[in-house]
């Protein structure tokens, strides 16, 4: 009986069938088959296996200080009836979440099926909920022990560019809409940059026209401020989150110290007849001086000055404005119909921390030729 291979032609997707003659020259033939057989059932195996991969890249961020991610799943050799979907496990307290089709956050993210085997997820807003593992994953479409195959996980971090809040002047002075600082010589400069980010920003002061001008930390500070620290200043902060962001530029203007100077801007002899009850004696003169000087009235008397007070019935003292301390500012001294005792010398002084300076006047009625 010669050697013979019988294939059941029907059933050669499930079983083999074979009968052999047992000769030394047929058992030689039917293991150099099974060997055969072997080889080509373990590379259908080895080739249908599927293998999921996971990638990511940033997004543009147009109005969203926030990093934002596009995270990509793709199969190759998906199974038949099966599910891919990005899987997501918070850092937030390991809370589970799947990204698929019927994910219902459209504010958040956009689910993209590019094919049955590849499926793109975009965060429009990454919020800190969002940081934490992500995983691909595909698994068989049954109840009857589905097989489940994954990605490697990566793991995405919640990150934010640096926001400047505000220039802070003393910790009190907001700079928000105000952009120009004027400081006396001798004073202290004290201003903050004030910043959030993820991670936390580091801070660096600069000087425009300044190269060599850098000052590390949220505060600016120069203790005694002369006419060379003018010029703008602006915080940069940078994280290494989209690159540095800067300030708005602040401008430091520092003002040369002046004594008092008083000038008379009304006649220092003043003459009225005594029925005049109605007029009004006006003595004024114009200040300047930095700081901005403290201006006090007195009156001459026998037993030395006596300072007029601002309530007094019939007087009335009117100080310069102090709003601009590069101008000269007006100040007056006015009584109404001065009566005998009110007759004689007056002086108005202003000091400040560098000098004094005052002038006199002197109110007489007509017909008299010296008051006291």
């Amino acid at each position: 009986m010669s050697n013979r291979i019988k294939l059941n032609r029907n059933r050669y997707r499930d079983t083999i069938s074979m009968s052999f003659t047992y000769s030394e020259k047929g058992k030689a033939l039917n293991m150099i088959l099974l060997l055969f057989l072997t080889s080509g059932i373990l590379h259908i195996v080895e080739g249908t296996e599927p293998a999921v991969e996971i990638s990511y890249e940033e997004v543009a961020r147009p109005y969203n200080r926030a990093t934002l991610y596009s995270i990509t799943c793709s199969v190759t050799h998906m199974p038949v009836n099966s599910n891919l979907w990005l899987s997501m496990i918070s850092s937030a307290g390991g809370y589970v979440e799947n990204f698929t089709g019927e994910s219902k956050k459209p504010f958040w993210i956009t689910v993209r099926y590019d094919s049955d085997s590849s499926v793109t997820v975009v965060f429009n807003d990454f919020i800190r909920y969002y940081e934490g593992q992500y995983t691909c994953v595909v698994r068989e479409n049954t109840d009857d022990d589905p097989l489940e195959w994954s990605s490697k996980s990566v793991y995405l971090k919640y990150t934010t560019m640096p926001d400047i809040k505000d220039l802070i002047v003393n910790r009190t002075c907001p700079f928000s809409y105000v952009q120009r600082l004027l400081l006396n010589e001798g004073l202290a400069l004290r201003v903050h940059c004030v910043a959030s980010g993820v991670p936390e920003p580091k801070f660096a002061w600069k000087k425009k026209g300044n190269d060599s001008f850098v000052s590390e930390g949220s505060l600016l500070y120069v203790p005694s401020v002369t006419k060379t620290d003018s010029g703008f200043y602006f915080c940069e902060a940078d994280n290494g989150i989209g690159g540095p962001v800067k300030s708005t530029e602040l401008e430091v203007k520092v003002l040369e110290i002046i004594s008092p100077q008083i000038k008379y801007t009304s006649e220092p002899v003043i003459t009225f007849t005594e029925d005049s009850n109605d007029y009004w004696v006006k003595m004024e003169v114009s200040v300047n001086g930095r700081p901005h000087p403290t201006v006090s009235w007195w009156k001459e008397t026998k037993y030395g000055r006596e300072q007029i007070k601002r309530k007094r019935f019939r007087i009335r003292i009117i100080y310069g404005y102090v709003g601009n301390l590069e101008t000269k500012t007006p100040h007056k001294l006015m009584i109404k119909g001065p009566r005998e005792f009110q007759l004689g010398t007056y002086v108005v002084k202003a000091e400040n921390s560098v000098g004094v300076d005052e002038l006199k006047f002197t109110i007489r009625a007509a017909g008299t030729k010296k008051q006291r």
